[in-house]
């Protein structure tokens, strides 16, 4: 009798734990997705962008992360989210149009980055390639 209640007991906590992982794994499948969705498809940097560059080589990660959201903030960059590309917003100048967009700007494909980043075996290139303005405005969600 002892020996199918360790059965019973056994099953049960196999069960348990499969729907435990099986949950777990649908939530962070769906934030992570979420996420994803929210991320820049098309970034838009106005001004100079080898000035920008310059700026941001003789800064750490953190403070690289941390000039992009200021930028964000004060409207020098802008972006098109993955899910808005999705939706038929492919063209980021066409989406700003009412703002007032200065003549000098520099417009960037996260994905196409993203895959040229990929592609680069050059360890000095691709150190540039992330320490450029577009590396760090394709990383930072809406």
């Amino acid at each position: 009798m002892e020996k199918m209640n360790k059965s019973k007991i056994t099953v049960i906590g196999f069960v348990v734990f499969v729907l435990s992982v099986y949950t777990g794994s649908y939530y962070y499948t769906k934030n992570n997705n979420e996420r994803l969705l929210s991320s820049p498809r098309l970034v838009l940097l106005q001004g100079d962008e080898a000035a920008l560059n310059s700026e941001l080589l003789a800064l750490s990660t953190e403070q690289r992360r941390d000039k992009m959201r200021t930028l964000y903030d004060q409207g020098v960059v802008l972006s098109v989210s993955q899910l808005q590309y999705d939706y038929g917003v492919t063209d980021i100048m066409k989406f700003y149009q009412d703002n007032d967009i200065s003549a000098v700007y520099t417009v960037a494909d996260c994905m196409d980055y993203s895959v040229r980043l990929e592609r680069t075996m050059i360890k000095v290139d691709k150190n540039t390639l992330k320490d450029s303005w577009i590396f760090s405005a394709c990383g930072i969600s809406s």
